[in-house]
């Protein structure tokens, strides 16, 4: 049956693409079917069991490409899950002895949403899948429509995740607004840490992403600047008393999209080539799961794909 109602939410942690996911939804449809009305769940689920939406406008969606430009989400996120009764009634969104999936399942019901899209990572979508199991098994006409974002591309089995890619690019980009301390403190060792539930494939991806950048970057030798000070290398082992042994990388294997899921130990972390004050500094750096690299340490994120 065609759909004469459509919700959007967006949960969980923030990550590029949120905006520009919510912008898509709402041009494919305007595009496509324009009578089909689209309203929006403020702060996720927390938003649906509250009946918290916004509707669409015909104005509101001819602005809708300017979300592209812009990172967060405009109709905000939350961490609710809707299997955990008890969060939810801490929270206040549900009363005593109510169960938050049937609450959420009766609000759709009240606003005559036919299919709710979801748009977020490991956890919304298994919420939403939680959603969509609870509706089919009580007879409710509703589909749920999961669509997966972050930064980690660790959702099996999606091949590339909403906002894994312009969370590396942004790393890199970030990488080299600070790559010129080097010239200011040679012994000094900088931390950027790139951090994530599963943060194997971010880190690989944003070294691997700087790196190519650096490839087509501009130098200057003969005045101090070689690739070899910008670049990012690889510890092989530190002294106290010695400056670090290290080689450097030209390539990065990245963990290939098609098998994202990535355990912390599997991170890539590099050492630059620079005397350090304790061999037991990098030795802790080496077992975490940060990138240690000529860098600020900084969150990576970005606001595109």
């Amino acid at each position: 049956m065609r759909p004469k109602k459509v919700a959007l939410l967006t949960a969980g942690g923030l990550a590029p693409c949120l905006s520009a996911a919510v912008a898509g939804l709402i041009e494919r449809y305007t595009a496509t079917a324009p009578d089909i009305e689209i309203i929006c769940y403020r702060g996720g689920y927390k938003g649906l069991l509250l009946g918290d939406s916004l509707k669409v406008s015909a104005a509101d969606r001819a602005q809708a490409p300017v979300l592209r430009r812009h990172g967060g989400s405009p109709i905000g996120n939350s961490r609710v899950k809707l299997t955990n009764v008890k969060d939810c009634l801490k929270r206040g969104l549900v009363r005593e002895g109510q169960n938050p999936l049937q609450v959420a399942a009766e609000q759709l019901v009240r606003d005559g949403v036919d299919v709710l899209h979801t748009i977020g990572g490991d956890d919304t979508n298994t919420t939403a899948a939680d959603l969509a199991a609870f509706l089919k098994k009580n007879n409710y006409e509703l589909t749920v429509i999961g669509l997966p974002k972050t930064i980690d591309n660790d959702v099996v089995p999606i091949r590339q995740s909403l906002g894994a890619w312009t969370a590396a690019e942004q790393g890199a980009f970030f990488f080299e607004r600070v790559v010129g301390e080097w010239g200011a403190n040679p012994r000094m060792l900088i931390i950027h840490e790139v951090m994530g539930r599963n943060c194997g494939w971010l880190t690989a991806a944003t070294a691997r992403d700087y790196m190519q950048r650096l490839a087509r970057t501009e130098v200057a030798p003969g005045l101090g600047l070689s690739r070899a000070n910008l670049s990012v290398h690889s510890s092989r082992r530190c002294s106290a008393r010695k400056k670090c042994s290290y080689k450097k990388v030209d390539t990065f294997r990245v963990p290939p999209r098609q098998t994202p899921r990535i355990s912390r130990s599997s991170s890539s972390v590099s050492i630059t080539p620079c005397s350090v004050r304790s061999a037991a500094r990098a030795g802790w750096w080496a077992r975490t799961r940060s990138a240690v690299t000529r860098c600020g340490r900084s969150n990576s994120t970005g606001s595109r794909r």
